[in-house]
């Protein structure tokens, strides 16, 4: 059965006052995150790392198009960096929920800022990172304010053919549904 558009728009915009939003509004807020593999083991060798960016300006809840995949030795570890911005046109509180290791893959740490290697004077915000309650108050994507996290994992197994994918879903405080969702694959060979 066809519907005439009118209907159709009436529709759409009541599940949208119902969900609290309208599709005017929809732009208002929209978290973003963007996600690259700095290197292997103790750091990344090569200023900047030949990996690409995964997932800026692209918006879903699955890490469709906005996941790194990477193969490594058991015993070995991998960095990421993850990149924060509010891609909305109002200022919003942007809340990281991020993975928690598993037995073989040890979330070692996630220390605010790009580090290539290790670094004890960073802000270590794992426990957060881990709990879903790390936060940041991020202005309207016009002033170009961005937030960004080093994500350090081991391969703690010594068997080869191990996966582990680390997902990192980050939500607006303004909107439900204005979320965004990376992902780091790992591999071990």
């Amino acid at each position: 059965m066809r519907r005439p558009a009118a209907l159709l728009l009436a529709s759409i915009v009541g599940m949208s006052l119902l969900a609290g939003t309208t599709p005017a509004a929809a732009a208002e807020y929209q978290a973003d995150a963007w996600i690259k593999l700095c290197g292997l083991s103790t750091g990344c060798t090569i200023d900047p790392p030949p990996h690409p960016w995964k997932g800026r300006n692209v918006y879903n809840g699955t890490a469709a198009r906005q996941t790194v995949a990477v193969r490594l030795e058991d015993g070995e570890g991998a960095r990421f960096w993850v990149t924060v911005q509010n891609d909305g046109a109002r200022p919003d509180t942007l809340t990281v929920q991020g993975c928690t290791g598993t037995r073989h893959f040890t979330l070692n740490a996630v220390l605010m800022g790009k580090h290539k290697r290790p670094s004890w004077r960073a802000r270590n915000v794992t426990k957060a990172f881990r709990q879903g309650t790390l936060s940041f108050d991020l202005p309207p994507a016009s002033e170009g304010k961005k937030k960004v996290f080093t994500v350090n994992i081991v391969a703690s197994t010594h068997r080869e053919g191990i996966s582990y994918t680390c997902t990192i879903r980050v939500r607006s405080a303004g909107r439900w549904g204005a979320r965004d969702t990376v992902a780091a694959r790992l591999t071990t060979y």
